[in-house]
């Protein structure tokens, strides 16, 4: 049976609203707030009491699980730390703008294996209610979210085999070369000097060094030198040299 013009749930809520707009803790809400509880109260059929009930329970809720995780950091939960820190990376109060990309490439390099990572995501998804991997992925530009790509994927896929050296020339080559083609705001182009640093201390030997430039030869079809006397300036290249001289040879 039809309900009667004035007594549906639309119009029911409306009358609501109206006089919840009387009141100062309604007024004292956000827009989307507002919208959210009267679309509850629709969807569901209850009371805007109701409504308003289940809102801020359910924040409630959350905002105690995320005090919960976030008081992990101070204890020795390493996931809830690495994820704090991935977060202050994103968010970077310290500038005006922008994520700080060396913050978050140490948090990454930190993270041991890919089974690491997903419990960091979990904790990041309880601290902070968002997924981090598209948090990361929409803060940086197309070069330093390839940087940040290849870190995770070149650790191990278990946390048992978290203290294998890693040897990743192809990955090293790839990150390097995003290095290279470092790219800011969009539209800005230089050298990440940093990352090509990080790259070059994970290499174990001067052995290493050379199978990252075969790789980065058959990969870019250009030689990893070349590029390097292209990008660095003459203290940058006499630094990279002396990194690689002090490994090893195997």
């Amino acid at each position: 049976m039809r309900e009667e013009a004035g007594n549906t749930k639309e119009d029911r809520t409306t009358v609501l609203v109206a006089n919840a707009q009387k009141q100062n803790w309604w007024n004292s809400l956000t827009p989307e707030q507002r919208k959210l509880i009267s679309n509850i109260a629709i969807w569901t059929g209850i009371s805007l009491a109701a409504a308003i009930t289940i809102f801020f329970g359910v924040r409630f809720v959350k905002k105690r699980i995320a005090n919960h995780e976030k008081g992990k950091t101070f204890g020795d939960d390493k996931w809830a730390t690495w994820a704090d820190q991935i977060h202050n990376a994103i968010k970077n109060d310290g500038v005006w703008f922008g994520t700080d990309e060396k913050a978050l490439r140490k948090a990454l390099i930190a993270i041991p294996s890919k089974q690491d990572y997903e419990k960091v995501e979990k904790s990041y998804r309880k601290q902070f209610n968002a997924n981090m991997s598209e948090a990361i992925r929409k803060d940086l530009s197309t070069t330093e979210y390839d940087e940040m790509l290849v870190i995770i994927n070149s650790k191990p896929l278990k946390a048992k085999d978290a203290g294998v050296p890693i040897y990743d020339p192809i990955g090293w080559a790839k990150r390097l070369n995003a290095a290279f083609n470092y790219q800011t705001w969009g539209f800005l182009w230089g050298t990440d000097i940093e990352a090509i640093r990080a790259v070059v201390l994970e290499m174990p030997s001067r052995q290493a060094y050379l199978d990252t430039e075969e790789a980065y030869q058959a990969e870019y079809g250009v030689s990893l030198w070349t590029d390097i006397k292209g990008d660095l300036s003459p203290a940058e290249i006499l630094e990279f040299a002396e990194l690689i001289e002090q490994k090893p040879y195997k």
